[in-house]
């Protein structure tokens, strides 16, 4: 092939990237060879390729709805806005085939007499304004689960992986496939599961292997008994925020990193790409993410809420979910299964991360400083 031609060629594929999708964000109608060449741009960006041609002519009709939807709704003054995600053409029905758990979490299923107590809201709780765990080196990079609905091993581990980090100091990247393959109590893999069975297993099991020593692939495997032996990250037990009670969540995330279930069965939740989501959804849990803080913009509370769709999905992988709302469930169900890991050598002392020697420690300090005080005087 001749220079000029594959400079043509280049220019032809790259084109559309810097100019297609650009041009949408200032549209509100789009024809058919200016969604087509979106199309183009998105497949490049994505790395998409079909089998056929006929496939590809499908895609592009679903792709082109979901155009029209993301239009119609970004052109309406919501407090998020609508994307050409990775999940672009896909329908909705596809979508929650392939990303939605088939096994609807049942947040009033008995919890192995978990208490429940600890994250009470109390007479005199003060609260920070705000909180991100990212900040604070808790929250490891947004991963993917792909097309393994597994989500509840990803939040499980992700707050796993955290209160080992806010005990430790270390953050390290533990194993989803290893309870895929290895936690069948009541989970079935890639065909769903419950965030707390992983957690029950994970103590039972004395610890979890790292994700680089027992690394993802996306599908059910058999159990490697050899690297379940080894525990590089371990808890103690896990708990129950109350149900159905903000306040109590908050608090719960002010002291680390909490696993919660939500209803993502929803086209804007599907395409969601960033801002403030306050949009319709449900209360049939079906995904499991990770809780990772919370703020205010413009006064409207959110919650900051790590998902397991890679960091084409939302805000780099990311959802801020309206907080309290005058549902008691919270958006889209956030309140209602609620659960978080205890590690030895971590408590709370009214809102306040301190470790269990801390805690006894803190009266003779304050002693001590009084009396420092009072000499000056």
């Amino acid at each position: 092939m001749k220079l000029s031609s594959i400079v043509v060629l280049l220019l032809f594929v790259l084109f559309p990237i810097s100019s297609a999708m650009d041009k949408y964000d200032e549209m509100t109608t789009t024809t058919n060879d200016e969604a087509n060449d979106m199309f183009m741009s998105w497949l490049v960006k994505h790395g998409k390729i079909y089998d056929t041609v006929e496939e590809k002519g499908k895609r592009f009709q679903i792709f082109k709805d979901n155009l029209e939807y993301i239009e119609q709704h970004n052109s309406g003054g919501h407090s998020y806005k609508l994307g050409l995600n990775k999940f672009a053409d896909l329908s909705l029905e596809e979508y929650r085939l392939l990303y939605t758990m088939p096994k609807k979490i049942n947040s009033k299923r008995k919890l192995n007499n978990v208490k429940s107590d600890r994250y009470f809201v109390r007479s005199g709780d003060v609260l920070p304004d705000s909180i991100d765990w990212r900040t604070k080196g808790a929250i490891g990079a947004v991963k993917d689960q792909g097309r393994c609905g597994c989500c509840w091993a990803f939040s499980s581990v992700g707050a796993v992986e955290a209160i080992n980090q806010i005990v430790t100091s270390d953050l390290i990247t533990l194993s989803e496939q290893e309870l895929v393959d290895c936690d069948t109590s009541y989970s079935q893999g890639c065909n769903g599961g419950y965030t707390n069975d992983a957690f029950e297993f994970i103590v039972r099991n004395g610890g979890i292997d790292s994700d680089i020593d027992y690394p993802y692939i996306g599908m059910d495997g058999i159990c490697n008994n050899n690297k379940k032996s080894k525990k590089r990250g371990s808890i103690d037990g896990y708990e129950h925020v109350p149900m159905n009670n903000e306040s109590a969540l908050q608090i719960a995330v002010v002291n680390q990193p909490v696993s919660v279930s939500i209803d993502s069965n929803s086209r804007d939740f599907q395409l969601y790409a960033s801002g403030i989501y306050n949009g319709s959804c449900g209360i049939e849990l079906d995904h499991a993410v990770v809780l990772g803080g919370y703020g205010t913009e413009d006064g409207k509370e959110y919650w900051i809420v790590r998902n397991s769709w890679g960091v084409e999905w939302g805000e780099q992988g990311y959802i801020r979910m309206e907080r309290n709302i005058k549902d008691e469930e919270g958006q889209c169900g956030i309140a209602m299964h609620a659960l978080y890991p205890i590690k030895n050598g971590y408590s709370i002392k009214n809102g306040l991360n301190l470790p269990k020697e801390a805690t006894v420690f803190v009266p003779f300090l304050f002693l001590f400083l009084l009396e420092v005080s009072l000499s000056f005087i």
